[in-house]
């Protein structure tokens, strides 16, 4: 599939420059995708056309709690934030700690301070029943700075592949009390972004297959994850192409 991507991409990249205009609308859809999906995989209950009439006017959601409306907020601002920081710098620890401190920033019921690794263990119930554990909270530092050298060590590797690969290892961390998905899917499309690609945007309703993919990954099958991320890519860049 990657060979289909880079065509179209280059499809795209023929198209260029494309009028501020609508390069602005493009991404303003990205970004109000992005921002649903995500938060609707975590459970958040805003459908896609009230996250975008929050972002777009401003004006709260009837019946919607304040928690909700703060995780569409911050996750805006963390795209922002991603998208000024691709311009000069890469993937870094400081990167991804300072998405998770925006994802969180003003949400009063939680019992960590964001942007700090956890501090206890923790664990998920998988979606074949299996109890997973992740990475014990003391090894947390030590194995972060080795993603980020696994991540510089690899930038060779097709950068849709990269994003979908760190992802899951990202992931399979689980660095942080709460928030670890979208700050997962936040650094995969750091990765995207900063090598010209669109983000890959992981639908809502394809939830269960990608928890399956990311179990899949865990016992060493990575092909479904990849193929996930890089069919979601492929939709970005058709959509590109479409309007």
């Amino acid at each position: 599939m990657f060979n289909q991507i880079d065509a179209l991409r280059i499809e795209v990249d023929k198209k260029r420059p494309i009028d501020p205009k609508l390069m602005n609308t493009i991404a303003q859809k990205f970004r109000e995708e992005w921002t649903y999906h995500t938060n609707a995989i975590e459970g958040n209950t805003f459908t896609y056309r009230e996250t975008a009439f929050f972002l777009r006017e401003g004006l709260t959601v009837k019946g919607k709690s304040l928690r909700e409306h703060l995780e569409i907020i911050n996750h805006a601002e963390a795209i922002d934030y991603l998208n000024e920081a691709i311009k000069q710098r890469d993937l870094t620890e400081r990167i991804i700690k300072d998405f998770h401190a925006i994802l969180f920033q003003g949400v009063r019921d939680i019992d960590f301070s964001p942007g700090d690794y956890k501090k206890m263990d923790n664990h998920v119930l998988t979606m074949s029943g299996n109890i997973h554990q992740y990475t014990p909270a003391v090894q947390v530092p030590y194995e972060m700075e080795r993603l980020i050298e696994w991540y510089n060590g690899n930038l060779h590797m097709h950068p849709v592949k990269l994003a979908a690969v760190l992802h899951h290892k990202l992931a399979a961390i689980h660095p942080f009390t709460d928030g670890n998905g979208r700050v997962s899917r936040l650094a995969m499309n750091f990765i995207l972004l900063k090598n010209g690609y669109p983000p890959a945007i992981i639908r809502n309703e394809k939830r269960e297959d990608y928890y399956i993919a990311l179990e899949q990954a865990d016992n060493r099958d990575l092909e479904p994850i990849i193929d996930l991320i890089a069919s979601e890519v492929k939709a970005s860049l058709e959509l590109m192409l479409s309007v």
